[in-house]
């Protein structure tokens, strides 16, 4: 049920911005992990260049599922370790969800339809 689930809106705020297609490349490395994690419904990366941000929007299928990836090694270590930035994170309730397509495959997931 949607409202079981539970959001996360990550932002990494960087002095130095990697280009679009670089970021892009990077998150395709990572699809795998994302692809085949338990109780993640939906992950979404996101890229602001004019903002030097960028982020991603994880949905969960429960708190639980959130808070296991939230004190995971990989979340608590490693990708600060791969950044070098420690991301702004806001926990977020789940409204209606709407998925017209689904990417299953890391090349150009971003343009799914």
């Amino acid at each position: 049920m949607a409202t079981d689930r539970k959001a996360m809106w990550v932002v990494f705020k960087m002095d130095k911005m990697l280009s679009t297609q670089e970021l892009r490349e990077r998150f395709s490395a990572a699809y795998d992990i994302f692809r085949d994690m338990p109780g993640l419904f939906s992950k979404t990366w996101w890229i602001n260049q004019e903002k030097k941000e960028w982020g991603a929007l994880y949905v969960f299928d429960s708190e639980k599922d959130l808070q296991t990836y939230a004190n995971s090694d990989l979340w608590v270590n490693k990708v600060p370790a791969k950044w070098g930035v420690i991301p702004e994170v806001t926990v977020l309730e789940v409204g209606s969800l709407l998925t017209k397509g689904i990417a299953t495959q890391s090349v150009k997931s971003w343009e799914a339809k």
